[in-house]
């Protein structure tokens, strides 16, 4: 919908009618919403909007409800009056369906911040403001008109231009369906059992998702077995025998310089290694990357020769630091990224590879993305808390408007399935690990909804148009 006149009525249960047709955006206290949890009203922040505001978002369920009347359905931009101490995320849901988590920075006293575009129906709404890190004051919401968001322009073949026909053949499908239909992907730790697989048949009628998450950490360098954990096996069987989509993350132990058990040094307080020291080719800190990238490229080459494409999604989590990868800034992790990139394509043409960077939506997010010339896909990592579900509009489109429509986008993590939508189609979602067994995240009749709905491309509709 473009821009209009619209009214806002009877905002949070005024009788007046307050007008912004081209005027100032219209404001409702969150004290005038309805409590949720352990939420309540205070008083000690003088430089509120108004006379109190909702504190103590601490606990799962701890929210506001603050009811909004619109006489137009449409797009709406959201800002939040909000204070916090500390970096926060801050979900919203708008009508029971959650929007994604955003990331608050930290201020002092209130600050006003953009949340992003909403769809809200004609009539009556709810916007909910509720809880994932904890301990931010929320003083009021603020809403205003919004244009439709923009169109996509996909570009027809992967970054790669020596990509092998089966990674074309992939990425064209790929994008074929993006907007039409998702991929429904599973992470399996277990791959002597496929538990998670297991559970999914067993909801669904047997039903198997079109793409298996599997990881490559335990071929580290670090951890001395060559054979790893059978990851590469497992994946071509996946590929050949099941005839489905391979996603492959890898949990990067330290090369050295674990401070703990090897098998946790890819958490930044886990090792002493620093990847600032990239920067010297003579380094150790170099010669180790080099090695375990030479290792893991060997493994996946068994890939490349079995004509196996593969969703390859590296660095993952950069932005929050808790990786070592991620730990000294943007421009380290990009440096590394394009290493990888130039060392797997040129050097050990690994052209079977689709390039998938894990992004996130926030402001800061272009200031870690390696370039149009060396992603194929974003894919931000997502996990609501428990109990939301929703189609994860507003994090889709701002990841739209931070992409310029150029680039698909996919749930490379998350926890929770998220609802189909047209406004926000996620080329893929990829539920990890034990997150598929937990009622809280994903109650049985929605996965059995899920893998039966026609939006939805399981293992046995894969290649159905």
């Amino acid at each position: 919908m473009n821009r209009v006149s619209l009214i806002l009525l009877f905002a949070l249960g005024s009788s007046a009618t307050i007008a912004f047709a081209g005027g100032p955006p219209v404001t409702y206290e969150a004290e005038s919403g309805i409590l949720l949890g352990h939420t309540r009203i205070a008083h000690e922040k003088p430089d509120g909007s108004g006379r109190s505001f909702v504190t103590d978002f601490k606990n799962p369920g701890d929210g506001v409800d603050i009811p909004v009347h619109v006489p137009f359905a449409g797009f709406y931009f959201l800002e939040l009056g909000y204070a916090c101490g500390s970096d926060k995320v801050i979900p919203v849901s708008v009508n029971g369906n959650a929007q994604g988590p955003e990331r608050f920075p930290k201020t002092t006293g209130f600050a006003t911040r953009r949340y992003g575009r909403v769809i809200l129906k004609d009539g009556d709404n709810t916007i909910r403001i509720g809880t994932d890190w904890g301990y931010a004051d929320i003083d009021f919401i603020r809403l205003s008109p919004a244009d439709a968001p923009g169109p996509f322009h996909l570009a027809a073949t992967p970054v790669n231009p020596d990509a092998s026909p089966e990674a074309r053949q992939l990425f064209i499908a790929l994008t074929h369906e993006f907007g039409r239909r998702t991929f429904a992907g599973q992470h399996d730790s277990d791959l002597k059992n496929l538990p998670r697989l297991k559970t999914i048949a067993g909801l669904t009628n047997g039903a198997a998702p079109a793409i298996l998450g599997l990881d490559l950490l335990y071929y580290s360098q670090a951890w001395n077995h060559p054979d790893g954990d059978g990851a590469i096996e497992k994946a071509r069987d996946w590929a050949l025998k099941s005839h489905g989509i391979v996603q492959l993350s890898w949990h990067w132990f330290s090369p050295f310089g674990a401070t703990g058990p090897v098998w946790s040094s890819f958490s930044t307080n886990k090792t002493t290694f620093d990847a600032r020291l990239l920067a010297d080719e003579t380094s150790p800190e170099y010669q180790a990357v080099i090695a375990d990238l030479d290792r893991i490229a060997a493994k996946l080459q068994i890939l490349r020769d079995a004509h196996v494409p593969v969703l390859w999604r590296p660095l993952h989590e950069a932005e929050g630091g808790w990786f070592w990868w991620g730990a000294h800034g943007p421009e380290i992790t990009k440096r590394l990224y394009r290493l990888m990139f130039d060392r797997f394509t040129r050097v050990h043409h690994l052209d079977n590879l689709l390039w998938v960077w894990t992004t996130t939506d926030n402001d800061q997010a272009l200031d870690w993305y390696p370039g149009d010339e060396c992603v194929d896909i974003i894919a931000p990592d997502i996990y609501l808390p428990a109990g939301s579900q929703g189609d994860l509009f507003t994090t889709f489109d701002r990841l739209r408007e931070l992409s310029g429509g150029r680039k698909p986008i996919a749930l490379g993590e998350c926890g929770v399935i998220p609802q189909l939508s047209v406004k926000s189609p996620w080329l893929w979602f990829l539920v990890w690990d034990d997150f598929i067994a937990r009622p809280d995240m994903n109650p049985p009749a929605l996965v059995a909804k899920t893998y039966s709905d026609p939006r939805v491309i399981p293992l046995s509709s894969l290649h159905t148009p």
